[in-house]
């Protein structure tokens, strides 16, 4: 009996030494995650406070937070001609992105479904884009742009991001339309349906999640594109983007930061709404393009 005891009290004991661990580590892991957000988040909303203060207000307490002053947004937009380049943004990002995502699932189709001829040398060709970088590819580019006339006009910032590669949509959109079931092919051919038609109702649709992915990061790459339109867009304020208009707008308000803050507000808000509600399909389309391959 004195045995039996002594065994359930060391049984209980260790049970009692396994939650108090558990416990433990839970606690540890959800201080860090709580530190890590306030990492991230307090850049944030350290910057949309200031976006409601006057300039004595900032000096007189910079951390604290305040909502007084929404008019610096207006100013912001007026004062700095962010309509403008709000909507050269809009126009530039929308088409890029339309086009990145269309080539991407036409480009996984052809190569995953079609197996053209050549198909691996395509593949091959599209996948090397993805090691060269704007910086590399950026002086032959300018110079095309400059034989085309497109310097300082809108179209060199849209006919680049409409004609160039799609290496990265490509290699996810392959992986996930070889998985597409062939007897939605064959039952489409059967109600009369062309290939077009084919990419177009059936598998265009079904690789929604991976064109969310490459959606979002093509329109966070290209919205926020400080370097093609810097050495592009000269003179020519009318086509200007908001990176552009920003920089323009901060040597005019280098001590106003306020409305160089609402201004900052202006250009981050729409990827941060972006990524808010595609956040579910960015999941899902990164691991559905790497699990599916």
């Amino acid at each position: 009996m004195r045995e039996n005891g002594m065994a359930q009290a060391v049984r209980q004991q260790s049970r009692t030494v396994r939650k108090v661990k558990k416990y433990t580590g839970t606690a540890v892991t959800w201080t860090i995650m709580l530190l890590l957000t306030v990492l991230v988040l307090y850049p944030l909303l350290f910057v949309f406070s200031t976006s409601f203060k006057t300039y004595g207000e900032f000096l007189e307490s910079p951390f604290s937070i305040s909502f007084a002053h929404p008019e610096n947004y207006a100013q912001a937009w007026i004062d700095g001609n962010f309509s403008t380049y709000f909507l050269n943004s809009v126009l530039v990002t929308g088409v890029t992105v339309v086009a990145k995502v269309f080539m991407s699932g036409l480009v996984a189709y052809c190569v995953a479904v079609l197996k053209i001829k050549g198909w691996k040398i395509v593949m091959a060709v599209i996948m090397s884009t993805m090691f060269f970088t704007g910086e590399i590819t950026g002086i032959p580019t300018f110079l095309l742009a400059r034989e085309l006339h497109l310097l300082d006009t809108i179209w060199a910032l849209i006919v680049p991001g409409l004609l160039g590669p799609a290496g990265l949509g490509a290699l996810l959109g392959m992986g996930y339309a070889k998985k597409i079931p062939k007897e939605l092919h064959e039952a489409a051919l059967l109600d009369g349906a062309g290939i077009f038609g084919i990419f177009w109702y059936i598998d265009l649709v079904l690789m929604i999640p991976m064109l969310t992915f490459v959606a979002i990061q093509t329109f966070t790459a290209t919205w926020s594109d400080f370097f093609w339109p810097l050495i592009t867009i000269t003179t020519n304020e009318s086509a200007k983007t908001l990176p552009l208009g920003l920089i323009n707008f901060q040597s005019q308000n280098n001590s106003n930061y306020g409305v160089l803050c609402a201004g900052l507000c202006i250009m981050t808000v729409p990827i941060i709404l972006l990524y808010s509600f595609l956040s579910k399909y960015f999941i899902e389309g990164v691991a559905a393009g790497a699990v599916k391959g």
